[in-house]
């Protein structure tokens, strides 16, 4: 292979869904959150923004530097509008790990336990519901933030971080 082999870009595309009307502003889609539940202190650590900043957004008061926000927009829109209803969303899921992840389809269907021809035409499977539940847990471990599996998250893995051995010698 030569040297102008092309490079992948990575990173997730977001195409708006057949759920999505006009993009709300950042406030309104950030108190349509908060209305349905989703507490600040979730959102701030799905996005990185500290809480005390996400409550400035709130009240109307956001950065003049767009990028700050723009992860913030993409994490509200998808949780508000992409909601696993349509036919395209597992698809969609399954189309970024094999773009993004460079995860062929043999193995997702081998992770299914399905044929690639079947896997391919899943929609159509009496196995649809197995097949949907491996592609959405493939895609959320393989975009897991290792923030909050390894030592001060709320899921901690023994050997992974904070040893037991600590908790002994108090």
């Amino acid at each position: 292979m030569g040297m102008d082999v092309e490079k992948k870009e990575q990173f997730i595309e977001v195409k708006p869904g057949p759920g999505m009307r006009e993009i709300d502003d950042l406030p309104v889609l950030l108190k349509r959150c908060i209305d349905e539940g989703f507490p600040l202190v979730a959102i701030s650590r799905a996005t990185k923004l500290p809480e005390s900043e996400l409550q400035e957004y709130l009240n109307g008061n956001l950065p003049s530097d767009f990028s700050r926000t723009e992860y913030l927009n993409i994490f509200l829109i998808l949780l508000l509008h992409e909601k696993p209803v349509s036919d395209t969303y597992y698809r969609g899921l399954m189309d970024e790990l094999t773009r993004v992840f460079d995860i062929p389809n043999e193995t997702i269907a081998r992770y299914a336990g399905v044929s690639v021809d079947e896997l391919n035409a899943f929609e159509n499977s009496d196995k649809r519901e197995q097949i949907e539940r491996c592609i959405a847990h493939l895609f959320v471990t393989f975009i897991r933030d290792p923030r909050f599996t390894c030592e001060n998250g709320p899921w901690v893995i023994t050997g992974c971080g904070e040893s037991e051995e600590k908790e002994e010698n108090q």
